[in-house]
C-alpha cells in the first residue's frame, strides 16, 4: 500500500513539473474567451465619401464584432474624427453579439451646408476612430478600437461669367468684355479649351480666347482661392447689319473634360445710312445736264424773237415807202 502511495506522489510531482515547462501566451486566455473589433469595409486605403454637384454626400462603412465567447457580449460604441469633416455621420451607440457570433454595424455619411463642404480640400483626409468598450457595471472590462481614413472626391465645375459694358457695339468697331473664370468645384482646375459661338451674326468675331488655355483657376469663394479674370474683345465687321446677336462662350475643364458655357444677347448697331462721296458727282452731273438742257432749249426761242423783230421792221419800212 505504501508503495502505491509513493508511486502516486512521484507521478503527480512529475506531471506538475512537465506542465510548468509548457509556455502559455499571456495575451490569450487559457479558456479561449475573446472578442474582436474590425473593418468589414476595405479601409486599407482612404475611403471616399460620394458627392455630386449639389454637394449631397452619401456613403457608408461597415465594421464587425466577432464574439468567441460562449456568453453574450454587449459593447458601447463611440466615434471620433481627428479633424473637421464636411459631412455628418452616424452609427449605433451599442451592439449586442450572441455567444460565438459575428455581427456588423454601419456608419453612414450625409450632407451638411454646401458652402462648408466646398471649404474642405479633397487633398485632405480625416481619421475616424471607432471605440468599442465592454463594461461590467461601471467598470471597463475591455476596450478595442479601429481607425480608418476618410475623404471627399474632387468635384469640378468650371464655367465663364461675363459682364457686359455700358457702351453699344457698332458695325466696324469693338468692345471689351470682362470675363471671370468661375470655379464652383472644390479643387483647383484649369482651362483645357475656350471657344465662342455666334447665332444669327456671322459678322462677329472674338479675340483673347486662345490666351485662356492652360489658365489655372482656384476655387471661387472657397479655400482662400484667388479670382481669375480675363478681357475678351468682341468685334463687328463693317457689313454687320442692325441685329440682336446671341453669343455663347464655353470653357472645357481639364479636371473632368466637361464643357460649360454662358450665353448672352447683344444688340449690334449697323452703320447709319448717309450720302456717300460718290453721290456728289452724280448730283453735279445731273445739275449740269439740266443746265445744259435748259440752255439748249432756249436757243430756238431766242432766234424766233429776232425773226419776228426783223419781219416787223420790214413791214414798217414797206408801209412808210
Amino acid at each position: 500500500m505504501k508503495q502505491n502511495k509513493l508511486v502516486f506522489v512521484l507521478t503527480f510531482l512529475l506531471t506538475a513539473s512537465v506542465l510548468s515547462t509548457i509556455p502559455v501566451d499571456a495575451q490569450t486566455p487559457i479558456d479561449g474567451q475573446s472578442w474582436t473589433l474590425g473593418w468589414a469595409t476595405d479601409m486599407d486605403s482612404t475611403y471616399i465619401v460620394e458627392m455630386d454637384l449639389d454637394w449631397d454626400a452619401e456613403g457608408e462603412i461597415i465594421a464587425y464584432v466577432e464574439n468567441n465567447r460562449m456568453a453574450q457580449l454587449e459593447l458601447d460604441l463611440s466615434y471620433e474624427f481627428d479633424s473637421w469633416v464636411p459631412f455628418s455621420f452616424s452609427g449605433p451607440e451599442t451592439i449586442t453579439v450572441s455567444g460565438s457570433g459575428n455581427d456588423t454595424f454601419t456608419v453612414k455619411f450625409s450632407s451638411i451646408d454646401d458652402d462648408d463642404t466646398r471649404e474642405y480640400s479633397p487633398d485632405n483626409s480625416s481619421t475616424l476612430t471607432i471605440t468599442a468598450e465592454e463594461k461590467v457595471g461601471d467598470t471597463s472590462a475591455s476596450t478595442q478600437e479601429i481607425e480608418g481614413d476618410v475623404s471627399v472626391p474632387r468635384v469640378f465645375d468650371l464655367r465663364p461669367s461675363v459682364t457686359l459694358p455700358d457702351e453699344n457695339l457698332h458695325a466696324g468697331s469693338w468692345i471689351d468684355l470682362s470675363t471671370q473664370l468661375v470655379n464652383n468645384g472644390n479643387a483647383r482646375d484649369a482651362v483645357k479649351e475656350a471657344s465662342v459661338q455666334f447665332r444669327s451674326c456671322p459678322h462677329l468675331s472674338m479675340t483673347g480666347l486662345d490666351e485662356l488655355t492652360n489658365t489655372l483657376v482656384d476655387t471661387t469663394d472657397a479655400q482662400n482661392g484667388k479670382d481669375v479674370y480675363a478681357t475678351l474683345r468682341l468685334e463687328a465687321s463693317d457689313s454687320q447689319p442692325n441685329r440682336v446677336c446671341e453669343v455663347t462662350i464655353s470653357l472645357t475643364s481639364e479636371g473632368d473634360d466637361a464643357s460649360r458655357s454662358v450665353t448672352f444677347e447683344l444688340e449690334v448697331m449697323a452703320v447709319e445710312a448717309s450720302d456717300s462721296p460718290q453721290d456728289s458727282p452724280q448730283t453735279n452731273d445731273d445739275e449740269g445736264s439740266s443746265s445744259l438742257s435748259e440752255e439748249s432749249n432756249s436757243l430756238p426761242w431766242v432766234g424766233g424773237i429776232e425773226l419776228l423783230m426783223l419781219i416787223g421792221l420790214a413791214s414798217l419800212r414797206k408801209h412808210f415807202n
